[in-house]
């Protein structure tokens, strides 16, 4: 840690050295461009008195911009910031001038004579110097934050692309269709009837997931209209032993959610729970306070498949991207719940 903040001392030392030597060289061009027999090589005093300036500003300026990130991030006030910065930093960096200049004239006896143009060159250069200072760490700001944008889209498009295949591998794994078909063929023999109208919820079924599975967001109405067709597709397979009872009102239907993620939580909700004519498996689906509530009793299976939590981490993980308020996952050890944020229609 010592051997750090005497690297950091040292590295501010150079910089102050550096940049001391180098204003002081600009102000000694653009005075020599003004008047005709200022000598452009001014004595070694003038930048040992810049390079000290320029430390004592700088220094300065640092302890300030620390305060004002406190009180005013760059991430929460960018225009505010800069516009204070600027003048803050402006109006230290001309104050410290002015005393150091006027004080060493006055030690010098040199304070009688004060030339007007002089002073509105030093001005405007002191203000110019801060301007390139304040963009440059706001294009810096910028630039990093663009970056950043950069790697966040590029993990929300892999994590988009996971939570599809996630999606669609759940649906198309064996257990799926070894159950699905199981069910049609039984249907076939003992209800053909109810073979033909599984065999429509399940068209519906693959029908709804390709043609929503690259959107971001649905209307619930629509989603719920699905959950329907996979609820009616679940229900011919365990019967009256599975009740998904859904209580929404007309006005939450005109929210937005990301699709199938009822159909995922149902489907997480039957994967890991005894369903049995003893124990039947209720799943309630209602909103309140802006969420999509999905809840269920906890009995789990004794050998059941072990999942990974992959489902429940991508809708989360995809929600981060969609709204600002957070997936809740609760379980109290009696009740399993999953509240999902609805989003507003534009």
């Amino acid at each position: 840690m010592d051997s750090q903040i005497r690297v950091n001392i040292w590295i501010r030392w150079c910089y102050g050295i550096f940049l001391g030597v180098l204003f002081n060289f600009i102000l000694d061009i653009i005075f020599s461009l003004v008047y005709k027999n200022y000598s452009l090589f001014q004595p070694l005093t003038h930048y040992l008195v810049s390079i000290f300036l320029t430390y004592l500003i700088f220094e300065t300026l640092f302890l300030v911009n620390q305060r004002l990130n406190r009180i005013y991030s760059w991430e929460r006030h960018l225009i505010k910031r800069s516009l204070l910065q600027f003048v803050a930093d402006g109006f230290i960096a001309l104050f410290l001038t002015t005393m150091v200049r006027w004080g060493i004239k006055y030690l010098s006896e040199n304070l009688g004579y004060i030339a007007l143009q002089d002073e509105m060159i030093l001005i405007a250069f002191v203000i110019c110097i801060d301007l390139v200072f304040v963009m440059s760490e706001l294009s810096i700001f910028l630039l990093t934050k663009w970056r950043f944008s950069l790697a966040e889209l590029e993990r929300f498009k892999k994590e988009n692309a996971e939570f599809r295949f996630e999606l669609l591998r759940s649906q198309l794994n064996p257990h799926f269709l070894f159950n699905s078909l199981n069910t049609l063929s039984s249907l076939i023999y003992e209800n053909q009837e109810n073979a033909g109208h599984f065999v429509r919820e399940l068209s519906d079924t693959y029908r709804y997931i390709l043609e929503n599975r690259d959107k971001e967001v649905i209307h619930l109405h629509d989603e719920i209209e699905f959950a329907k067709s996979y609820i009616n597709l679940v229900q011919l397979r365990f019967d009256k032993n599975l009740e998904v009872r859904l209580n929404l009102s007309e006005a939450d239907l005109n929210y937005k959610i990301a699709p199938l993620t009822i159909q995922m939580l149902i489907e997480n909700a039957i994967k890991h729970n005894v369903i049995s004519k003893k124990y039947p498996l209720f799943i309630d689906i209602f909103a309140e306070d802006g969420m999509l509530v999905v809840t269920n009793k906890i009995r789990l299976k004794q050998s059941k498949d072990i999942g990974t939590g992959t489902g429940l981490k991508n809708i989360s993980n995809r929600y981060e991207f969609l709204t600002v308020r957070n997936v809740i996952v609760t379980d109290n050890g009696e009740d399993f719940t999953v509240k999902i944020p609805l989003i507003l229609s534009n």
